[in-house]
């Protein structure tokens, strides 16, 4: 992610947190709440990787080591998914084994998938494909979608299904995803009405928790957003 990237999602994060803030369940028949949490660090080492299977970077393992150590706060929740790429099943392996849960894979719970470009240097698919990438930077075109890769919009359809179908074996209960900022932020923005192709906003950091309550078959309202005590 390059620098001007950083330090807009380190603006949006923090707007979030003041908007969300306030938040709260305004209807009483929510029931079941769904905590995502992001995994930890990585080092993409400037490239293009959503569905790229990157590991958790040294720095990613000493924030996993040092979560798990500590006691849980909270209890544990009912069922714990999580995303098949790598850097998510790390994380999940070490929280199954502290709340005694084995962690169910989930499809639907991957980063977007850029197609061609993935793994790419982002500096070389700016210069080789210099109209694409202005289209995604506007991020006003739910149908756009890298060669070979994923729409935006159908990107946030799988999420929304996926959590569908696991809100609905587990009604009135807590689950717990471990996924990536992208998704996140595609589950956020259905909340605040934003459209799919808006990938910059409310992107939390590494091994954070975002809860949200889910209701009428969707999401309905965030109650914790970019949190680092969640656990």
């Amino acid at each position: 992610m390059s620098s001007r990237m950083r330090a807009a999602c380190k603006c949006v994060c923090q707007r979030a947190i003041s908007e969300y803030a306030h938040l709260s369940v305004q209807n009483e028949r929510v029931v079941t709440r769904i905590l995502m949490i992001r995994h930890g660090s990585t080092n993409p080492r400037g490239r293009l990787c959503g569905s790229s299977d990157v590991p958790l970077s040294a720095v990613g393992q000493a924030e996993l080591d040092r979560l798990v150590r500590r006691p849980a706060a909270r209890p544990a929740p009912d069922v714990l998914f999580m995303s098949t790429l790598s850097r998510a099943q790390h994380v999940a392996a070490a929280l199954g084994r502290a709340w005694m849960l084995q962690p169910q894979p989930a499809e639907w719970a991957r980063e977007i998938h850029c197609g061609d470009v993935e793994g790419m240097a982002l500096e070389d698919v700016q210069r080789r494909l210099p109209e694409l990438w202005a289209r995604n930077e506007a991020q006003n075109d739910d149908t756009f979608a890298w060669p070979g890769g994923e729409s935006y919009a159908n990107f946030r359809a799988r999420i929304i299904e996926g959590l569908r179908s696991a809100v609905e074996a587990h009604q009135g209960g807590r689950v717990a995803i471990v996924t990536h900022a992208g998704v996140i932020s595609q589950v956020l923005g259905v909340i605040c009405s934003r459209r799919a192709a808006a990938w910059e906003p409310d992107r939390p950091l590494p091994l954070t928790a975002t809860e949200i309550t889910w209701h009428d078959g969707a999401p309905s309202a965030v109650l914790t957003y970019n949190d680092p005590d969640w656990y």
